[in-house]
């Protein structure tokens, strides 16, 4: 019994060593340190970034795309070396052999590449796209699917921003085929349908006077060239259809679509030319309509 008392004085003792206030406040003293490593590495991570930023945009030989894809790029990697330097410091803080970690990280990184093939594969391709300038910050493309307006491309990621407002974030790794959509310039392509019993010829006239004078007189903005009436490209079950093709400038494709179709439809009212559109023959029994 008297052993048994012994233990329990001497479990409460070692109890009281681990809770003493020297203890507490050793602890809680490298707790604020630890704050202040992060705030610091966050201090420092801004104000390299702004650093950067002004000496990536004040260079003229770049233009403003390719100023934003190699500010995002550089943030990004500023901000990985960054927290790393920032972890080994507060792991010295708390008595772990910092050399001692990163060495037997160095013996398992062969094991760790095994499992990490794909990240290391992200980094990679990042590099090539940056380096073949495959698309920038700014950019309209559609990846694995996914079309909008490129927000950051980092060295592991891409965001894109869709239409809608969703955000997709691609492993660069999976980028296998890009459609850049803000490369020189974009096509305006518009179909136009009208009835079988209009004179196609005039159709096509009447569409190249009133497509020549909106580029004369400015009425489309974005457009390049005139736009080029490419003739008949389908015989639909109810209506001949013609393309009309126009270069733009990048990213008005979509607002010249739309504002050729008024033009067109407006001049159309004015000639007389019909635009099909589904209609219900109903007779009786004797045949009349």
């Amino acid at each position: 019994m008297n052993d048994t008392v012994k233990e329990v004085f001497s479990f409460g003792k070692e109890i009281e060593k681990i809770v003493s206030f020297e203890t507490i406040f050793a602890l809680v003293v490298k707790l604020g340190l630890c704050a202040l490593v992060v705030l610091i590495a966050a201090l420092i991570i801004k104000i390299l970034n702004k650093c950067v930023k002004k000496l990536i945009y004040s260079h003229k030989g770049f233009s403003e795309r390719k100023s934003k894809t190699l500010y995002t790029v550089c943030a990004s990697v500023i901000r990985y070396v960054i927290y790393f330097f920032a972890v080994c410091q507060v792991l010295s803080l708390f008595g772990v052999n910092v050399m001692s970690f990163i060495a037997v990280a160095g013996v398992g990184s062969v094991a760790i590449a095994f499992g990490a093939q794909s990240l290391v594969q992200d980094i990679i391709t990042g590099m090539f796209i940056l380096a073949e300038d495959q698309f920038a910050v700014g950019d309209v493309i559609t990846l694995e699917g996914y079309s909008g307006t490129v927000e950051g491309i980092g060295i592991r990621t891409t965001r894109l921003r869709s239409a809608d407002g969703n955000l997709f974030i691609i492993p660069n790794g999976q980028v296998k085929i890009v459609t850049n959509m803000s490369k020189g310039f974009n096509r305006a392509v518009v179909d136009i349908s009208v009835a079988y019993e209009e004179n196609i010829d005039r159709v096509i006239s009447v569409m190249r006077e009133e497509l020549a004078k909106a580029f004369d007189t400015n009425g489309i903005n974005g457009l390049l060239k005139i736009p080029e009436v490419l003739g008949v490209v389908d015989l639909a079950d109810s209506a001949v259809v013609i393309r009309i093709s126009a270069d733009s400038a990048i990213g008005e494709n979509w607002a010249i679509e739309r504002e050729i179709r008024r033009i067109i439809k407006n001049r159309f009212d004015k000639e007389g030319i019909c635009i099909p559109y589904p209609q219900l023959v109903v007779r009786n029994q004797e045949g009349e309509v």
